[in-house]
């Protein structure tokens, strides 16, 4: 009588643990992409643009850094729902600027193209040229993870 309770509970637990494995593996292949993934028509990700725009902000940047600085990009805004435009937080260390930037994709290289700039306010950025074109609307925040490597969404 015992074997047979030891032989039940043996094929339950295998039946727990096959069944555990194929749904987290179909969780992963069906699941939606991470909001860090999230794709656009042409296959270019957030993430792809954030780590590929990081490296050419100095030249799309209206404004120069200031005392011998560089600029370094602090983070990243996307409308919810938008994957091609984007709000760009960036400091020198000594000022901050914000714009807005629309992505494309010509020929598997990203082309940027800055739609509006602003300053610092009192309580908010101030546009300073261009329009605003995502105004009030709901933004997707990501800051670069120094110890993942990479960026993460965080709201």
């Amino acid at each position: 009588m015992k074997k047979i309770y030891l032989i039940i509970i043996i094929i339950v637990v295998i039946l727990v643990i096959g069944g555990i494995y194929y749904f987290s593996r179909n969780q992963k292949s069906s699941a939606p992409q991470s909001e860090n993934q999230s794709s656009m028509q042409e296959g270019i990700t957030r993430e792809g643009i954030m780590d590929d725009f990081s490296g050419k902000i100095a030249d799309i940047s209206p404004a120069s850094p200031v005392l011998g600085g560089t600029w370094h990009v602090n983070r990243f805004w996307f409308p919810q729902g938008v994957d091609k435009d984007f709000y760009v937080e960036y400091e020198d260390g000594h000022i901050m600027r914000q714009i807005l930037v629309g992505a494309e994709d010509k020929n598997n290289q990203l082309e940027y193209k800055m739609t509006a700039y602003f300053e610092p306010g009192e309580n908010d950025w101030v546009l300073k040229r261009g329009e605003d074109k995502f105004f009030g609307a709901l933004l997707d925040l990501y800051e670069h993870s120094e110890e993942l490597g990479k960026w993460v969404k965080k709201n």
